[in-house]
C-alpha cells in the first residue's frame, strides 16, 4: 500500500515556521515546477542544510514537517517583522522570494541525520539541487519520515495551535483517521443500553472551500463527509448543525445510514472498516473526515 501522504525534501538553514510561514525559492523555474509537480496533501520535509548559516548541531539533521498550499505567493507575504528584519540584516532579501504559504508545521522530536531516513533519496551528490528546488522522497524513504516522532509548531498567518502540551505523535498519526470510540454501557448519572446502531456519513454543505483554507478549483468534483456511528444518525447530524451559527450558510446532511447493526460494538467494527477503506481512496483530514472525488450521494441509503 502506497504511503498516506507524499512527502518532499528540502533543505533549510534552520525552521521558524512561527516567523517565516512560507516554503522559498530563490528561481522562479523552482517555485513553478514544485507548483505544478506536487499534489494536495503533500508534505515536505525539512533538514538543516550543510552551511555555515546553519546551527552547527542542526546540519544535515531532519528538523520538521511542513504542509504547504500549492499556490504561488512572494515571501513577504507570509513574514513577520523579526523574519523580514532577519532576511534584512543578513542580506538574505533576494532569497527564496518565490513561495507557496504553509498552512501547519511540525518539529521532529528527534535526533537524527536526513541520511538515515532518507538513504535512497539524499546524497552529497543532489544535496545542492535538493536544497534549491526539492526532491521527492522514494516510497521506502516516505515511510521511514511518517514514522518520526512530532510535535505541532505555530506558523505565521495561521491560527496558534492550542495543543502545544500534547504528546509527540508521528506524522503519519497526525493523518491517519482516528479509531471509533468504543461504546461503554451501564449506569452512570443515566442509564445506557445498548442496541441496534447505524453507520452514517453527513456531507458538509456551503462554503468548503474556506473550511478547509483552500482555493474552490483545488476542490472540485470533491465532497467532504464525516464518518460514524450512532443508534440514531439523524439526531447526530441535528446535533452537528446545532453548534454552527443559526445563519450560517453551511450545514451538515445526512446522506448515508447504513442496515441496522445489532449493538454499538459491532458498528463500531463496521466504522473502523470503512475508515480502512477511504484512508485507501480518498483524502483523509484526520479524525472521521475525508476528501475526494466520487463521494456524491443523491440519496439517503
Amino acid at each position: 500500500m502506497e504511503p498516506i501522504r507524499r512527502v518532499w525534501l528540502k533543505a533549510f538553514w534552520g525552521l521558524d515556521p512561527a516567523n517565516e510561514g512560507y516554503l522559498g525559492f530563490t528561481r522562479p523555474g523552482d517555485q513553478e515546477r514544485f507548483i505544478a509537480e506536487g499534489r494536495t496533501g503533500d508534505l515536505v520535509l525539512i533538514y538543516g542544510a550543510a552551511s555555515e548559516h546553519t546551527v552547527l548541531t542542526d546540519r544535515h539533521r531532519v528538523l520538521g514537517f511542513l504542509e504547504v498550499e500549492l499556490v504561488p505567493i512572494r515571501d513577504v507575504d507570509r513574514m513577520s517583522p523579526t523574519g523580514r528584519d532577519r532576511k534584512v540584516s543578513n542580506g538574505w532579501h533576494n532569497r527564496w522570494t518565490y513561495a507557496v504559504p504553509v498552512r501547519r508545521a511540525w518539529k521532529v522530536e528527534r535526533e537524527i541525520e536526513v541520511r538515515h531516513i532518507a538513504p535512497e533519496t539524499y546524497t552529497s551528490q543532489r544535496a545542492r539541487v535538493i536544497a534549491s528546488r526539492g526532491e521527492l522522497l522514494t516510497p521506502s524513504d516516505t515511510e521511514r519520515a511518517l514514522a518520526l516522532p512530532v510535535s505541532p509548531l505555530n506558523v505565521f498567518g495561521e491560527p496558534p495551535i492550542t495543543n502545544s502540551s500534547a504528546p509527540p505523535s508521528t506524522i503519519a498519526e497526525v493523518f491517519r483517521p482516528s479509531r471509533g470510540v468504543t461504546p461503554s454501557f451501564g449506569k452512570r448519572e443515566a442509564e445506557y443500553e445498548d442496541g441496534e446502531h447505524y453507520l452514517y456519513i453527513l456531507k458538509a454543505e456551503g462554503c468548503v472551500p474556506a473550511l478547509l483554507g483552500r482555493e474552490p478549483h483545488q476542490l472540485a468534483g470533491r465532497s467532504l463527509v464525516k464518518v460514524g456511528f450512532s443508534n440514531h444518525p439523524d439526531r447526530r447530524c441535528n446535533e452537528h448543525n446545532s453548534t454552527l451559527p443559526p445563519a450560517s450558510k453551511f450545514k451538515w446532511r445526512l446522506v448515508v445510514k447504513s442496515r441496522a447493526y445489532p449493538d454499538g460494538q459491532a458498528a463500531k467494527v463496521g466504522e473502523d472498516n470503512l475508515k480502512m477503506v477511504f484512508e485507501n481512496h480518498f483524502e483523509s483530514l484526520g479524525g472521521e473526515f475525508f476528501l475526494g472525488s466520487g463521494l456524491i450521494f443523491s440519496a439517503r441509503k
